[in-house]
């Protein structure tokens, strides 16, 4: 008996959980998604300057668009109401120069009731790697230093 009841409760809960999940994807963009940013040459948004002539990549929903940023480092990409990029999360990265950003994601919002559209902010820190040259001192330094405390 107790069996027969844990597996009807399972089921059920099965059920409901495909319910609920075909009543999310049933729910469609009726509005445009507009993607936009900003491009900045550092982490710090607030002492950073502005990055022109960036390549950025936005991703949704498997469709990619690129962008380039404007002199203020502002960027834009729009996807239609029926690529269905509404309620879900993007991703964005920028490059320039052989620099690639790292990979930064966000929700998209709904703002449909004011300006009909759904949003996406995605700001992008374009901070350059570790050069060979720099790369190389780093690692000669840690080695040194490593030497340095060792020794007797």
């Amino acid at each position: 008996m107790k069996k027969i009841f844990i597996l009807t409760v399972l089921a059920l809960l099965v059920i409901t959980s495909i319910v609920m999940v075909s009543a999310g994807a049933a729910v469609g963009c009726d509005h445009k998604t507009l993607i936009a940013g900003k491009i900045y040459d550092s982490a710090n948004f607030e002492t950073a300057n502005a990055v022109a002539n960036a390549t950025v990549h936005v991703t949704c929903n498997n469709t990619e668009r690129d962008a380039t940023s404007k002199i203020d480092g502002t960027y834009s990409v729009e996807y239609a109401p029926e690529e269905g990029c509404c309620f879900t999360e993007v991703s964005a990265y920028a490059e320039k120069g052989g620099v690639t950003s790292d990979t930064m994601t966000a929700n998209v919002q709904d703002y449909t009731e004011n300006f009909d559209l759904y949003l996406g902010v995605i700001n992008i820190a374009l901070i350059p790697e570790f050069g060979i040259i720099i790369g190389a001192l780093t690692v000669v330094s840690a080695i040194g230093i490593f030497f340095f405390v060792r020794r007797k």
